[in-house]
């Protein structure tokens, strides 16, 4: 800081010794033309010795202009050099009076008025006219119209000089000043802006994401570290997202040039997480998540866009392993399962068992066989199909489901002391798969048991809501938070707080029981806060909605694509 306050005072310093210098000049080139031309002229009358005392005290002053270190001296000492002009030009007047050397008087005080204060500027024409005036009593001069020139005219004419010179230096002095200033504003500025370009360019090269920029002529104007990374080996470094090693989801399908992510930005769309496949089938292949956001101006008009890049390829192959991997153990299930119920069913036809035993195998039989449809149904939601249940519907009472679910998990609530009931207005008859309406309620009715606290309650409740019969199960558990709500209904997922705990789940009941109840063609919502419980509210329509379900079917698969 110091270095460049010394580099600024000596800049300063030379500047103020450059303008004596070149004022003293312009002084002395006007005294140097007038004795040129009078020597022209009038040879003898250039060797007067007034007019002779006259240019050589200008001379000297013109080399003290040039060698005194004015910078040092005091700024009002400069004042010296223009005072001691006025004295030269004085004698050089006395010394020749034809040649006006008066009129070489507005020089100094030219000088006087823009370089110094005010009251020195005021003595510049003051001290002229009192040269004049003195010279015109010293040599006796009658007075006549001859001398009204000198007497008045030529004093005005200094003071009106000096007045005009004064304001314009002031106004220019403030000029410059207005221009320092906004030159200051104007740096800090731009220096801000090169700090913030700075910070952005760091935090954009410290993301894992690639970021791309584009002007509003699709030229890139930001490629950040991790893009080139993510294209460095495909040979692409800038516009990947428009060359020709680009598929859709399916691996295979080449995007059409209208539709990559790229063009699409570049129309204006703003999308988020569009998956594509970067690499040609059979060469080395990622994939990537590609958002899009328009850059504005103020008038809200696109001024380019930002594309940015994140590689999922590691998230897609987690899901597919863990998809094939619940398959194969759903497959592997399935083979002793149905071994299993084929022996039940053969102790069941024999005639060698007496009644309660063969009550103990029929509950036996029965729950395999729930136990292989909830491992079929395992296979289809894992399955890259529509997800599509198989469906038999016929007229059930969901009442007596809401009773037999809550009946079997009873002694799973009285192992912790959590009461379970169920509440109905009467009966309530809907066309309805009773199977999978049970499906639901029992995940519904463990789940309010699993994640409860000991002592609670969980109470089910079936109603007639006119066309649509109303289920509601209510707990007293750990509850959710509004995050954890958005994403209940997601396969595999499982909170956070609940993954911390000893308590175990796939992840799957919920989504499953959403797409049985939108089969239905109803509906399924969540209430819950956290420490006081949640509560499930399903709607299901007395008489079957072909055209309800199939929305549904079709708006769920449109938002998974």
């Amino acid at each position: 800081m110091a270095r460049v306050e010394a580099a600024v005072m000596s800049v300063a310093a030379q500047r103020l010794e450059r303008g004596v210098f070149l004022m003293q000049l312009l002084v002395a080139t006007a005294v140097l033309a007038l004795t040129v031309v009078t020597y022209l002229f009038s040879p003898v009358s250039v060797s007067d010795p007034l007019y002779v005392a006259g240019l050589a005290g200008m001379f000297l002053v013109t080399a003290a202009a040039t060698v005194v270190p004015w910078s040092t001296l005091p700024r009002n000492a400069i004042a010296i050099l223009p005072f001691a002009d006025i004295a030269s030009i004085a004698l050089m007047r006395e010394g020749v009076p034809a040649v006006a050397a008066s009129l070489l008087f507005i020089f100094p005080i030219y000088w006087l008025s823009t370089h110094f204060r005010l009251w020195i500027a005021v003595l510049g024409p003051v001290v002229c006219s009192i040269v004049l005036w003195t010279s015109i009593w010293w040599n006796g001069t009658p007075f006549s119209i001859s001398i009204v020139p000198t007497l008045f005219v030529l004093p005005i004419s200094f003071s009106f000089l000096a007045a005009a010179a004064y304001q314009s230096a002031i106004r220019g002095a403030a000029h410059r000043v207005l221009l320092r200033q906004q030159a200051r504003l104007l740096e800090n500025a731009m220096s801000g802006v090169r700090r913030q370009r700075e910070t952005l360019d760091e935090i954009i090269n410290a993301v894992t994401f690639g970021v791309i920029g584009y002007d509003d002529r699709g030229n890139v104007i930001l490629v950040n570290q991790a893009h080139r990374a993510l294209m460095e080996p495909f040979g692409e470094m800038n516009e990947a997202l428009v060359q020709e090693k680009v598929y859709l989801p399916d691996r295979v399908t080449p995007i059409p040039e209208s539709r990559r992510p790229y063009r699409r930005a570049m129309r204006g769309e703003v999308f988020d997480n569009e998956i594509i496949w970067q690499g040609r089938p059979g060469e080395r292949r990622i994939a990537l998540a590609v958002s899009a956001r328009q850059l504005l101006d103020d008038d809200g008009e696109s001024q380019g866009c930002i594309v940015v890049t994140r590689d999922v390829t590691p998230e897609i192959s987690a899901v597919e392993a863990r998809d094939d991997f619940v398959a194969s153990v759903s497959h592997e299930l399935r083979t002793p399962l149905t071994s299993v119920l084929g022996y039940l069913d053969l102790v069941v036809d024999s005639q060698g068992i007496d009644d309660e035993a063969r009550r103990l195998v029929g509950i036996a039989l029965d729950n395999s066989e729930r136990l292989l449809q909830i491992v079929s149904d395992l296979l289809v939601t894992v399955s890259a199909d529509s997800h599509r249940f198989v469906m038999h519907f016929a007229p059930c009472e969901v009442t007596a489901i809401a009773a037999q679910s809550v009946e079997a998990a009873r002694v799973a609530g009285q192992a912790r002391g959590i009461s379970v009931d169920v509440q109905s207005s009467g009966d309530v008859v809907v066309m309805g798969d009773a199977f999978r309406i049970r499906q639901v309620m029992d995940n519904f009715v463990s789940n309010a048991i699993k994640y409860n606290n000991d002592g609670g309650s969980v109470v089910v409740t079936v109603t007639d809501a006119g066309k649509d019969a109303r289920i509601v199960v209510r707990d007293t558990g750990r509850g959710m938070r509004p995050d954890e709500q958005e994403r209940l209904f997601e396969r595999f997922y499982r909170a956070e707080s609940v993954r911390q705990t000893s308590i175990h789940g796939t992840g799957l009941g919920l989504n499953i029981a959403r797409e049985i109840i939108e089969e239905h063609g109803g509906t399924i919502a969540v209430e819950s806060e956290r420490g006081v419980g949640t509560t499930f509210i399903v709607t299901l329509p007395k008489e079957r909605r072909d055209s309800a379900a199939a929305g549904a079917r079709h708006d769920r698969s449109s938002h998974g694509s």
